[in-house]
C-alpha cells in the first residue's frame, strides 16, 4: 500500500475516496492534524460544489483550501493564482504563505535523488530563509533539515543555529530526540569556532 501512494513510514495516515483514489495526506501524525485535515477536505468539497453551480469568487479561497491539503502542486498552484484577478487580503496572504511550502516540495520532487539539483535545492531554501519566507507544517521538516545540510556544507554558523532552534522547540517534549538535539548543539559550537578561526582579509 506504502508502495502505492507513498507515505512516510509506520504509521502513515491517508486520506482516500471510494474509489480508493488518494485525497491527501495529513502533514503530521497526531489526531488533531488528521482532523483538521478532515475538516479541510470538507472545506474543499463544499467550494468544488459551490463553484460547479456557478458562484463568482471562489477561486482563491478553493485554491487556498487546496494548497492547505498540498493537493495541488506548485506550477499548477502558480499558474491558477495568476489568472484570478480579485483576492481579500485575508485569502491573498494565506495563499501566499502556502506557496512557500508548494515550492519547497516541488523542488524536492523535481529533484528526486539528483545531487546537483538537491543542492541547488538547499541553496534556495536558505535564499527563501534570509527573505523571511518560512514554511508551514507540511513542507518545516524537509526544509529545516535542508538548512541544516545547507549550512553544514558552507561552514554558515548563523543558519544552523536558527535550524538548531527549530529543533529544540519542535522536539522539546520527545525524550527520545535528547541525544540528536545534544548533537546538533556540539556541531553548532564547532561551526561557530570554525568561524572564529577563519583568517581575517
Amino acid at each position: 500500500m506504502l508502495r502505492e501512494y507513498g507515505g512516510r513510514g509506520f504509521p502513515t495516515l491517508l486520506f482516500l475516496d471510494a474509489d480508493g483514489k488518494k485525497l491527501s495526506e495529513p502533514p503530521g501524525r497526531d489526531v488533531a492534524t488528521f482532523a483538521s485535515t478532515a475538516t479541510a477536505l470538507g472545506k474543499v468539497s463544499d467550494l468544488k460544489a459551490r463553484v460547479a453551480k456557478g458562484e463568482k469568487g471562489l477561486e482563491g479561497k478553493l485554491l487556498a483550501a487546496e494548497l492547505e491539503l498540498g493537493t495541488v502542486d506548485f506550477p499548477n498552484a502558480k499558474a491558477r493564482l495568476a489568472k484570478i484577478k480579485k483576492l481579500d487580503d485575508e485569502t491573498k496572504a494565506k495563499i501566499t504563505k502556502l506557496m512557500v511550502d508548494a515550492e519547497i516540495l516541488h523542488l524536492f520532487t523535481e529533484a528526486g535523488r539528483d545531487q546537483e539539483k538537491l543542492a541547488a535545492a538547499r541553496t534556495r531554501m536558505a535564499e527563501m530563509l534570509r527573505a523571511g519566507k518560512m514554511p508551514g507544517t507540511r513542507a518545516e521538516s524537509r526544509f529545516w533539515s535542508s538548512i541544516m545540510q545547507y549550512a553544514d556544507e558552507n561552514g554558515d554558523a548563523e543558519l544552523f543555529e536558527k535550524a538548531v532552534n527549530w529543533a529544540k522547540a519542535k522536539y522539546a517534549d520527545e525524550p527520545r530526540a535528547k541525544t540528536y538535539l545534544e548533537n546538533l548543539e556540539k556541531k553548532l559550537a564547532e561551526l561557530k569556532e570554525g568561524k572564529k578561526e577563519e583568517p581575517k582579509p
